[in-house]
């Protein structure tokens, strides 16, 4: 069973995820960075090169999901790749191997990594009242995968932007005196004024040391998990899926959300280098588990949480609403020849209580995933009815 926890990071331009990923490639013992469209299936899984120069025969290179083998990739811009490239991470993801059938080569490499992605909202900036599926340009089966997706907003505020503009502008700043230092052979810069620059700027554990203990506690570390601590997490996801219970009620979460919470529990204890996970343990991971929950898959329409929204990518009142508007026009298309008239489909919908406006956006979007046509301007018929 997977234990390596997948994350993806969804936010506004600017915000620091490429950073960020960066950051962790560096703290991790072994990890390996990719970025958007640069990045092709063959280049995540592996490719098969032809030796010139010796008997001409086929041999097949790692890419970079084979190379990060017990340890994390990052994948930068996830949402610029081509949609054919980023198939290639299904089965590393939730297998954890890579199949290979090229050049006569059949193969099954190990991919045993944690997948960090990050990605950009389709039309630039986050919108909180659209579904995160609808947002990102991934399949929702992709997304779905994922243990913990977040959204990173860039809202402003004067204290919060404050601090970010000081660190900036410190680390800047040191890295001024520091280059001046090393290239002015008569510069009167001093090691201490360089340190004193680097007081504000410098972390509060040491990369390499964090570095070292994370190699350490992933490979002495194995918890076992206290009765208490299975009762916590049990109790929350079937406290979770009782929201569910009824004719109209969306499924608030899947077994996948389960198993999340587990590998995050055990992830918990193995940085306090503890042999138990703990209930302290189960209530952290409850608590993101919940976070990022409530971010991405919380029906904006009803404020409940649908499963729906990440594994399908449509929500059940979207999906009822959907039904409501099928049944309208194969009415109306059997009334008139020409097809469903457009005003009418508003008119009739209304009294199923959907509005006008969110009407024609769902109009407009059957019409795109090739559910209804429009014979001519003003009207409407079903494709496969």
């Amino acid at each position: 069973i997977r234990g390596d926890i997948h994350i993806l990071l969804v936010g506004d331009p600017g915000i620091a995820k490429s950073q960020l990923l960066r950051y962790v490639i560096r703290l991790a013992p072994r990890g390996i960075y990719t970025s958007g469209k640069s990045t092709t299936s063959a280049g995540l899984t592996a490719t098969a090169v032809k030796d010139e120069f010796g008997d001409g025969r086929w041999t097949l290179e790692a890419g970079a999901l084979v190379m990060a083998d017990k340890g994390i990739a990052a994948v930068d811009e996830l949402d610029k790749m081509r949609s054919d490239d980023r198939s290639a991470l299904h089965e590393a993801m939730e297998q954890q191997t890579v199949s290979v059938a090229k050049a006569g080569i059949l193969a099954t490499l190990k991919s045993r990594c944690a997948l960090l992605g990050a990605a950009n909202p389709k039309l630039g900036r986050f919108d909180e009242f659209v579904p995160i599926a609808e947002q990102i340009n991934m399949a929702p089966a992709l997304l779905s995968r994922f243990d913990l997706i977040f959204v990173m907003k860039d809202r402003p505020e004067q204290d919060y932007d404050s601090k970010i503009s000081g660190h900036i502008l410190g680390a800047h700043y040191a890295g001024e005196l520091i280059e001046r230092r090393k290239r002015v052979s008569d510069s009167s810069i001093t090691q201490e004024e360089i340190d004193r620059a680097l007081e504000g700027i410098r972390p509060d554990i040491e990369p390499e040391l964090l570095r070292k203990y994370i190699a350490y506690a992933r490979r002495e570390v194995f918890p076992v998990m206290e009765q208490s601590a299975l009762e916590e997490l049990k109790a929350f996801y079937v406290g979770l899926r009782a929201q569910g219970i009824g004719d109209n009620a969306p499924v608030p979460v899947t077994a996948r959300q389960l198993e999340a919470l587990v590998r995050l529990a055990e992830a918990s204890a193995r940085m306090r280098l503890s042999d138990t996970i703990t209930v302290e343990d189960a209530k952290r991971t409850i608590e993101i588990v919940s976070a990022s929950l409530n971010q991405v898959a919380k029906d904006p329409e009803t404020g409940r949480l649908d499963a729906d929204i990440l594994t399908v990518g449509r929500s059940k009142t979207q999906r009822d609403k959907i039904k409501i508007l099928l049944d309208i026009i194969k009415e109306l298309q059997s009334v008139h020849k020409e097809g469903a008239p457009e005003q009418e489909i508003v008119d009739e919908a209304k009294k199923e209580g959907v509005d006008e406006h969110r009407t024609r956006e769902l109009l407009d979007k059957m019409r795109v995933e090739g559910v209804i046509y429009r014979p001519k301007l003003g009207f409407y018929r079903l494709v496969y009815r």
